[in-house]
C-alpha cells in the first residue's frame, strides 16, 4: 500500500488557483466554431462523433450528410461546467510510495480547485473496476485509491463507459506503456473543449540506477524485461524513453491537448510552480 495523499498541501494550494480553462474557441471536425461565450442551456457550443447510448434527437443530419459520419450537437450545459479526472490505477503508477501520492495529490488539487471555480468535478479511476465519482465524493475515493490494475491505461478505460463531453479533461498517468499513442491521445479528447496529460513520474523511471544485481521489471505483471541493468541497457532504456516522450508529446498536441511530465520527487507546491504550470492560474475563487 502506498502512502496517502498530502491533503494538508491541497488545502493550502487550492485557495490561491484556477484552473486554466480553454480560452478561445477553436474548430470542430465539421468545421464548425464553437461559441466563445457562454449562454442559455439550449445555446448551440460544438459538434462531436456520435458515441453509443447518446441520443439519437441531437444528430446534425446536414453534418451527416457532408461527412457521412454520425454527428451530434452539443449543448452548452453539456461542455462548459464539467471538469473530468482520469486517474491511471495501474500498478505502476504506486512504482515508489512518492509516486502514487503525488499522483492522488494531482487529482485532488485539480479537483479541488475546479470546485472552488465552480465547476463539477467528476473523478473516474481507471482500474481493475471502473469508478466514477462527483464533487465531494472525489476526496474520499482518491483516498481509498490502490493501485492495483495489472494491465494499461488503454486496457483499463476499454472497460468503461465512453467519456462525456466536460470543458477540461485532465488525465493522471505516467504513459509509460506500449500503445498508439495518437489512438489514445485522440480517445482522450474526444468530447472535451481541454485536454492536459500530468504524466507522473518515479526517479526511476526517468533513469533507472542500475547497480549490481538490478533489473528492470514490468510493474503490471512482474515479469524481468531484461536480466540485469548493464550500462548498454540503461542506455537503451533512455533512448527508447526520449523517443517515446517525443511521440507523446506530439500526439498530445494533435489531439489539442498538452503533456505535462511531473517528478514525484518535487513536492506538490514546486510541481504547481513548474512542471504543472500551465494547469493552473494564480487567482483562485472563493
Amino acid at each position: 500500500m502506498s502512502r496517502r495523499l498530502d491533503e494538508a498541501a491541497v488545502a493550502r494550494l487550492a485557495p490561491g488557483l484556477s484552473l486554466a480553462l480553454p480560452r478561445v474557441p477553436h474548430r470542430g471536425r465539421v468545421g464548425e466554431v464553437r461559441a466563445a461565450s457562454t449562454g442559455s442551456s439550449m445555446e448551440l457550443h460544438d459538434f462531436r462523433a456520435y458515441q453509443p447510448g447518446d441520443d439519437l434527437r441531437q444528430l446534425d443530419w446536414n453534418a451527416v450528410a457532408r461527412t457521412d459520419e454520425l454527428i451530434l450537437r452539443v449543448r452548452q450545459d453539456e461542455v462548459s461546467p464539467r471538469v473530468e479526472v482520469v486517474v491511471d490505477a495501474s500498478r505502476s503508477m504506486a512504482l515508489s510510495e512518492r509516486k502514487g501520492a503525488c499522483a492522488r495529490e494531482v487529482a485532488l488539487l485539480v479537483c479541488e480547485v475546479a470546485a472552488r471555480q465552480g465547476l463539477s468535478p467528476t473523478l473516474r479511476v481507471a482500474g481493475v473496476r471502473g469508478e466514477q465519482v462527483q464533487g465531494p465524493s472525489c476526496r474520499a475515493a482518491l483516498r481509498a485509491l490502490e493501485f492495483e490494475a495489472r494491465d494499461d491505461l488503454v486496457a483499463a478505460l476499454g472497460r468503461m463507459a465512453p467519456p462525456r463531453p466536460c470543458g477540461l479533461r485532465v488525465v493522471v498517468s505516467d504513459f509509460l506503456f506500449e500503445a498508439d499513442l495518437a489512438a489514445l491521445c485522440a480517445r482522450l479528447s474526444r468530447g472535451a473543449a481541454g485536454l492536459f496529460l500530468a504524466q507522473v513520474l518515479d526517479a526511476e523511471d526517468l533513469s533507472p540506477s542500475g547497480g549490481e544485481g538490478a533489473r528492470l521489471v514490468d510493474s503490471e505483471s512482474g515479469a524481468a524485461l531484461e536480466e540485469l541493468l548493464t550500462q548498454d541497457v540503461l542506455a537503451a532504456y533512455a533512448r527508447r524513453f526520449t523517443e517515446h516522450q517525443r511521440s507523446l508529446r506530439g500526439a498530445a498536441l494533435r489531439a489539442r491537448g498538452t503533456l505535462l511530465t511531473a517528478s514525484a520527487e518535487h513536492p506538490l507546491e514546486a510541481l504547481v510552480a513548474g512542471a504543472l504550470r500551465p494547469l493552473f492560474v494564480a487567482g483562485g475563487g472563493a
